[in-house]
């Protein structure tokens, strides 16, 4: 399927042209690190009881195979409460939620990756995450990495966004050294430029052609980073994709979107806008993809101690995602067929690596 195909068949009823939004963005979404004093703004510490019901639902589990494991096996009321708040905190607040104090120390890998699961159920659909076909993507430095898939790699990785609509990430074991992870708003990005050099808003809006495997996958038109649909801005932000598409058809992209993109990048990397943290073993992150960027530093492994997160990719069940171009979820659509025959869906050739 090429992601103009996947496009028609993800597309929303848009309720009028996107038109480009220039005075601020008021919404807890638009969050800066400075206001909220960085991670600890985004961070939910659990409570004793919410422990307790989640090494229950971990040992209730057993050994099931993940694809068994559905909303229904999660039920015990201090759960289901604490995926409510996750939930809202993604689709209504900031757009992201880190949860703390998960005592990991008492479950295997496999009971962590299983547990977090099923937390992901409440969420959304979980979805394969490469030619493998695992359901939870491990976060490791691999040998075996013929795509060079970011997230197997041990390099810094900058502010980007992946393809499904909620994104999570779960610490299992920290790197000897490094590793630390980065949150920014898109939309604090996008009032920062509205008040600074809203000239170069509209080349962000307009965007560019897509590539980001081979010449069959170019998008029929442009992808815009943002989006105005039903009055909510949303923002996907994949330079590479550009880059590609810029190379393959022997186009430049254009001077005013390659201001802009430089801009953006700077932005999402200041130290007002993002809030970095290093995740600590059992503690867990979800977020909206088309709300905030995420980037991670490089890290070290030893031996005999090597970093390992676990990751979710989940679509929205219907009725419940965030209004958006279609563009947006095209390409998860376009990632997940291309992961179910056994083809890896993405091949970076460049530095700045993302995914």
């Amino acid at each position: 399927m090429h992601i103009q195909e996947a496009s028609r068949a993800a597309s929303p009823v848009l309720s009028s042209s996107p038109a480009i939004r220039r005075p601020a963005i008021d919404h807890p979404a638009a969050w800066t690190s400075s206001a909220i004093g960085g991670a600890e703004g985004l961070t939910h510490r659990i409570s004793s009881q919410q422990r307790s019901a989640l090494l229950r639902l971990a040992e209730s589990l057993g050994d099931r195979p993940l694809e068994s494991i559905t909303r229904a096996d999660v039920s015990a009321p201090e759960i289901v409460s604490l995926m409510q708040a996750v939930r809202f905190e993604i689709m209504h607040g900031k757009g992201a939620l880190l949860l703390s104090g998960l005592d990991r120390s008492a479950l295997s890998e496999g009971a962590f990756e299983r547990l977090f699961w099923a937390l992901g159920t409440h969420l959304g659909v979980g979805v394969v995450q490469s030619a493998r076909r695992d359901l939870v993507g491990r976060v490791e430095k691999r040998e075996d990495n013929p795509a060079q898939r970011g997230y197997q790699l041990d390099i810094e990785l900058g502010p980007h966004c992946d393809f499904h609509e909620v994104l999570a990430l779960a610490c299992y074991r920290n790197a000897d050294s490094g590793g630390e992870s980065g949150m920014a708003s898109s939309l604090a990005i996008h009032n920062a430029m509205a008040r600074t050099r809203p000239d170069l808003l509209e080349a962000l809006y307009d965007g560019f052609r897509h590539l980001s495997a081979s010449a069959e996958d170019m998008s029929a038109g442009n992808v815009p980073v943002f989006c105005e649909v039903d009055g909510k801005v949303s923002g996907f932000y994949h330079r590479m994709f550009y880059v590609n598409a810029s190379r393959e058809l022997g186009i430049p992209i254009p001077p005013q979107l390659a201001e802009a993109l430089a801009l953006f990048d700077e932005l999402a990397k200041s130290e007002a806008i993002r809030a970095t943290f290093l995740l600590q073993p059992g503690e867990m992150i979800f977020w909206h993809n088309f709300i905030n960027l995420h980037s991670r530093n490089s890290f070290v492994d030893r031996p005999d101690h090597r970093r390992l997160l676990f990751r979710l990719w989940l679509h929205c069940r219907p009725g419940e995602g965030r209004p958006m171009s279609p563009d947006f979820a095209a390409r998860a659509l376009l990632m997940d067929q291309e992961h179910l025959q056994g083809r890896p869906g993405i091949v970076y050739r460049l530095e700045g690596l993302a995914d």
